[in-house]
């Protein structure tokens, strides 16, 4: 019987091979994407899960009621340490660093490398593998460091890097600690631990003893408010059990301020990634996930559609089969089998376009997804149950509806009698263009607020900008000096415009903040951000100087001097012109600057955030700095980039050469926007495809079911106008339909999504009236194409049989 079920179903899908291409197709595009997404999903929703005891991991985190005391994803640098110490009932383990990028070097061989100075106890907290050295007591000594596979390939060659010497270079004049390797471990994949800020730390030394800058363990001073620091709880021990024990730990180790301005806040762990950066993760996983749905539901509509269409001509199959005693059950049986094959085909066929498409997704979602040949059994389950799911939810309709029709009806082959109206299929129309509408008007509000990022006056300029990683990092005046010689220096070169020596380039909120009022009078104190710069700093990236200098310009140095921004002179209660000269105080030691000058406000951060007061103070005040930024002229870039690390390489030679350019580091900010850009712009393209092959496989059946009518039409003088109307007339209501129901939820979702930014843009009826308008010119397009050639067939031909 199964046999039989078989060849005829096989048949009557290799006599329609037109609407088979039709179903297999769409439920390939929609089985493919969704493969994509899942996996996808899947990749990002197990970041994290491989740390050990991962469900009592916690980050400490520091709500500031002032913003610009510290930052919200570090903590003070004892806390940690000491929360497990007094209270050990509560906390199991703790886990503190310090992430610094400094020159890492193994004899004649130097590279730049994230380091982290932090304590021993990460191995066993994490579980990390431990690929050659003591598992149990990894650190032997402050003197140990513990280092990648990779890094000791690269360092040394061999993955067996045992008691080899590795030396971190520090902030102080010409010093570098040597530490023995005492243990490898294997690569550690992305996870809110190690990769917490957005880097990847391959170096990792203690920080007990550590004299990175200068002074033994950067974690031990209760004034440090930037260190990072992770708990493990006991089990079965909440967050809520901390409250208390962090209150009274600030109360009996800090000072008053910090007492009344800070907040301790546990984050964790296993789902920190999703949660982080307002849910920008969590946000483009529901997105593609949505997505992907909407895609595989209009696969299955085609599906439904087209099988209800054309099943007038199976009614009298139904008919005789009914008349010879043929049980409804196994007629159900028949057409669900059909559905399931079709899918079964479908999933077959995606899994080479997988990983055809594989590398293109890649790109567009910057991840590494698996190959088909490395999906886990989960994965495969996974699929078997998303094709058992799809061939049902595709096939439960017509079977039951075509199995239920009545014996005379289905031998007469009457489709309308046997099957019913045309509510259901219109109404998945319905539902299929209001879902294509939907994402469409989605995916041009994404891309016009990508453009608008992109395009807006972000108050500096960042075209051809060379940001240079400076080092040595001698964070002395000896070394500002020496660092301002080697800018000096390469200025002379011809393509180089000017440069500037800074701690900080536009690329995020600066982590230090200072209280500062107007030395005269009784003024409030305002927090201001604060960067070390020099006098270059405005005219390398082009920022607008209202009043004043970028610091003295001429004559040298002038100590105690600051830059401030519109938002930290209006905050002080000034204006530009009158701000110049005046002194300022600070807060907290009492020392006083002179504002030399005032610049226009610029998006130092992303668009997601305000701008807020900002300081500069002169890196041979600030004595410390990071990058050393170059304007370049000309158009010949590549040209330039060699001589400019050869010089690099004569002034500073045991320094690698490191450089970004200003544009990437800016594209860089906005990576999830320009990912969710390129997914919604496929979904869209998508879409679209399985709305115009369903309204092609309808018309085209509708066409040739009604060829005589149309002959009939023709011969007593119809006109191609008079039958395209007969179709328009029917797509026209539902488009408008699905118009009023998709621009209400789409203009919901998207202004929610908007409200993440504090610069947007306002949406407006342009990008809806144009959907609509694409919308109408695809169904038009195709039915008039259809109903050309159907009008141009010879009537003589369909009428012969009459």
């Amino acid at each position: 019987m199964i046999k039989n079920y078989f060849k005829t179903g096989w048949r009557y899908l290799t006599k329609h091979k037109l609407f088979s291409f039709i179903h297999v197709f769409c439920l390939t595009i929609g089985i493919t994407f969704t493969m994509v997404v899942g996996v996808y999903v899947l990749h990002q929703y197990n970041i994290n899960r491989s740390l050990r005891d991962v469900e009592n991991q916690y980050i400490v985190k520091s709500n500031w009621k002032s913003g610009e005391l510290g930052l919200d994803i570090t903590t003070l640098g004892p806390l940690a340490k000491t929360l497990r110490e007094e209270y050990p009932s509560l906390v199991a383990d703790y886990y503190r660093y310090n992430p610094v990028n400094n020159v890492v070097s193994a004899g004649n061989k130097h590279f730049v490398e994230d380091i982290a100075i932090g304590d021993t106890s990460f191995i066993r907290m994490y579980g990390f593998p431990v690929r050659y050295g003591n598992t149990d007591r990894p650190f032997p000594n402050n003197h140990s460091a513990v280092i990648t596979e990779s890094m000791a390939l690269k360092l040394y060659g061999k993955v067996d890097a045992i008691n080899e010497i590795i030396s971190v270079h520090s902030t102080v004049q010409g010093a570098k600690q040597d530490y023995h390797v005492s243990a490898v471990i294997a690569d550690i994949p992305f996870n809110s631990v190690t990769h917490l800020i957005g880097d990847n730390y391959s170096v990792f030394v203690p920080t007990e003893g550590n004299m990175y800058y200068g002074f033994e363990d950067p974690a031990s001073g209760w004034d440090n408010p930037f260190e990072i620091g992770m708990i493990q709880l006991q089990p079965g021990v909440t967050p809520a059990d901390l409250v208390v024990p962090c209150q009274e730990v600030l109360a009996k180790y800090t000072p008053e301020n910090i007492q009344q301005n800070l907040t301790v806040e546990l984050a964790p762990i296993k789902d920190y990634y999703l949660n982080d950066n307002g849910g920008a993760a969590r946000r483009m996983i529901t997105i593609l996930s949505l997505s992907a749905l909407f895609i595989l539901v209009m696969g299955v509509i085609n599906f439904i559609n087209i099988s209800i269409v054309t099943s007038s001509q199976r009614l009298k199959e139904i008919g005789l089969r009914k008349v010879f005693g043929g049980a409804k059950q196994q007629l159900i049986i028949q057409f669900l089998g059909e559905a399931l094959l079709l899918t079964a085909l479908a999933a077959l066929l995606s899994l080479p376009l997988y990983q055809l498409l594989r590398p293109v997704f890649n790109e567009i979602l910057n991840t590494q997804l698996d190959a088909v040949f490395d999906f886990r059994w989960t994965t495969y389950a996974g699929l078997s149950a998303l094709v058992l799911v799809t061939g049902l939810l595709a096939g439960i309709y017509p079977a039951f509806r075509l199995s239920s029709s009545p014996v005379t009806a289905a031998v007469k082959g009457k489709i309308d009698s046997a099957i019913g109206n045309l509510t259901l299929r219109k109404t998945m129309l319905t539902v299929q263009f209001t879902l294509g509408i939907a994402v469409f008007i989605g995916t041009l509000i994404v891309s016009r607020q990508v453009d608008y990022i992109f395009s807006k006056d972000i108050g500096y300029s960042k075209d051809q900008v060379m940001v240079i990683t400076a080092f040595p990092k001698q964070w002395d005046a000896a070394g500002v000096k020496k660092m301002m010689d080697v800018k000096h220096a390469l200025t002379e070169l011809a393509a180089v415009e000017s440069a500037s020596l800074s701690f900080e380039v536009p690329k995020r909120q600066p982590p230090n903040a200072f209280g500062f009022m107007l030395a005269t009078g009784d003024s409030p104190q305002t927090m201001i951000q604060s960067i070390g710069v020099d006098q270059d700093y405005a005219q390398t990236f082009g920022m607008t100087v209202l009043a004043g200098s970028c610091f003295a310009q001429n004559g040298g140095h002038i100590p105690n001097q600051v830059v401030l921004n519109e938002s930290a002179v209006k905050a002080l209660g000034l204006t530009p012109e009158t701000a110049v000269n005046q002194k300022l105080r600070s807060a907290s030691s009492g020392s006083e600057v002179t504002i030399a000058g005032v610049v226009k406000d610029y998006n130092y951060s992303s668009l997601q955030e305000q701008i807020k007061p900002l300081a500069f103070f002169h890196v041979q005040d600030w004595l410390s700095y990071r990058f050393l930024s170059l304007k370049l002229r000309g158009a010949n870039i590549a040209e330039t980039i060699p001589l400019i690390k050869q010089q690099w390489e004569k002034l500073v030679p045991d320094a690698p050469f490191e450089f970004s350019f200003m544009d990437d580091q800016f594209a860089a900010l906005y990576q999830s926007e320009l990912q969710l850009k390129r997914a919604a712009d496929v979904a869209t393209a998508l879409n679209f495809l399985i709305i115009a092959l369903g309204i092609f496989g309808i018309v085209s059946f509708t066409l040739t079911k009604r060829s005589k009518e149309i002959a009939v039409r023709k011969v007593l003088g119809a006109e191609l106008r008079h039958l395209t109307l007969l179709f328009v007339k029917d797509y026209t209501r539902l488009i408008i339909l699905a118009n009023l129901i998709a621009w209400p939820i789409t203009y919901w979702v998207a202004n929610n999504w908007l409200e993440g930014y504090a610069y947007r843009i306002t949406q407006g009826l342009g990008a809806y009236l144009l959907v609509c308008l694409l919308v109408f010119v695809l169904a038009y397009g195709l039915i008039v194409g259809l109903c050309a050639k159907a009008n141009r067939a010879n009537p003589v031909e369909s009428l012969r049989d009459e």
